[in-house]
């Protein structure tokens, strides 16, 4: 590989790392050692110890000696700040997934588009013992996850049945293939309605609902899910859709 190549690839794979280490203390909510780090993320020992003495030295975490634990600055809590206060007026879009997971119990997921998947980008855990199974940054195919499926809606047609073909090609599972046809039907359906259901296409027994956000003309548009068990979430459905709307309403 020639010198440059592979020092292009160095910095990528330390730029990877370290949002890593950014969103492992993000889920955790706590201060770590580099040990346990380093084993959470499966990196190595040494070059975990050079990233966090990195982000150390530039403000973005703070070291307690007596623990041997780092954990982020209020640097890192500002970071992202600006985007909230300037997409949603009634206040930052974290702050009303928890109202409406305080309000259903549920779990309340935020994703966007990258590429010809749906990512998790932010989620509210349930209440209850048993719940969805899902993590941030997690990809799945646009055409089964019920916040792809929204984010779909407001797509040209060309442009849906460009990410079908893509989705059905890349399916390694034949239930995460879709009839283009019958997708399309689907789709004018979640347009008029406003939402979309996954019903267990993305994970059995389990179903999601989703909306988008309003309001984000300059940004990357975002949908918020409910999801749990298909038989709780089909007990609260009218419940889950007015909290939602009410909510989303007032972003």
């Amino acid at each position: 590989m020639p010198a440059k190549s592979k020092a292009a690839s160095t910095a990528v794979k330390s730029a990877e790392r370290t949002l890593a280490i950014l969103e492992y203390f993000r889920e955790k909510k706590r201060a770590a050692t580099v040990g346990e780090i380093a084993g959470a993320l499966e990196l190595p020992q040494s070059s975990t110890t050079m990233l966090l003495k990195s982000l150390l030295n530039l403000g973005y975490l703070d070291y307690t000696p007596l623990t041997r634990k780092f954990r982020p600055t209020f640097r890192v809590a500002v970071l992202g700040s600006w985007i909230q206060q300037s997409l949603f007026k009634s206040g930052p879009l974290t702050d009303i997934m928890d109202e409406i997971g305080h309000a259903i119990g549920e779990t309340v997921l935020l994703g966007l588009q990258n590429g010809p998947c749906m990512q998790y980008v932010h989620i509210v855990p349930a209440s209850y013992q048993v719940q969805l199974a899902a993590q941030v940054g997690i990809l799945r195919p646009m055409t089964c996850a019920a916040l792809g499926r929204v984010l779909l809606s407001r797509k040209s047609n060309e442009e849906i049945r460009a990410i079908v073909r893509r989705n059905n090609a890349d399916a390694e599972d034949s239930d995460h293939r879709v009839l283009e046809r019958e997708f399309m039907a689907d789709i004018e359906v979640i347009r008029s309605q406003g939402f979309a259901e996954s019903r267990g296409k993305m994970t059995p027994g389990a179903n999601v609902i989703g909306m988008l956000v309003p309001g984000q003309p300059d940004s990357a548009p975002l949908a918020i899910g409910v999801g749990g068990p298909m038989v709780r979430i089909e007990e609260q459905r009218n419940e889950i859709l007015r909290v939602m709307r009410r909510l989303l309403r007032e972003t």
